[in-house]
């Protein structure tokens, strides 16, 4: 079951439009990623749950592409698995590239300090991003709008009574 947006407004709502999950957590992990919040990674993610699993706020999973992939089946589950035990919201996606497509829209948009050193881009594989798993830390200041939807929506959906739990389609 996919589930690409909140359409009747039942779910996450503000006082003017229903919000589309999927544009949602795009915008959030967009903020993220410009704000240096983004670990990229099954092995990055895995040392910083290890280390600062309290400073995650969300975790991002695409679904498995190779359903023969017993490996790729075996981290998801042990990361969510972990995710669950620190109360660390987490979130599945229908595709691991509209994933790797937002984190790249920030190698055309690098920015640089006044010292002319290049911000910090996310760990790269030699086939692009690493997104078998995406963990974005709290804002240092107060979350956006678009985390709190996110957050309301995980809230009201995927800790209520939906089964199977949907997955959602970012969009492209």
């Amino acid at each position: 079951m996919t589930f690409p947006d909140v359409a009747d407004g039942s779910v996450c709502h503000t006082k003017r439009t229903p919000l589309k999950v999927g544009w949602l957590l795009r915008e959030s992990v967009r903020q993220a990623l410009a704000e240096n919040r983004l670990t990229c990674g099954v092995y990055e993610c895995a040392k910083l749950l290890k280390c600062r699993a309290d400073n995650v706020m969300l975790c991002v999973l695409p679904e498995a592409g190779n359903a023969n992939d017993v490996t790729v089946h075996i981290k998801h589950t042990l990361i969510e698995a972990f995710c669950w035990e620190n109360d660390i919201k987490l979130l599945k996606v229908t595709s691991s590239g509209s994933l790797a497509n937002i984190l790249q829209e920030k190698e055309t948009a690098i920015s640089y300090d006044h010292n002319d050193n290049a911000t910090p881009t996310p760990p790269r594989t030699s086939a692009g991003f690493d997104v078998s798993c995406v963990l974005v830390e709290y804002p240092k200041l107060d979350k956006s709008e678009e985390d709190d939807a996110i957050a309301d929506y995980y809230n009201t959906v995927l800790l209520g009574d939906v089964f199977p739990k949907p997955v959602i389609e970012l969009p492209e």
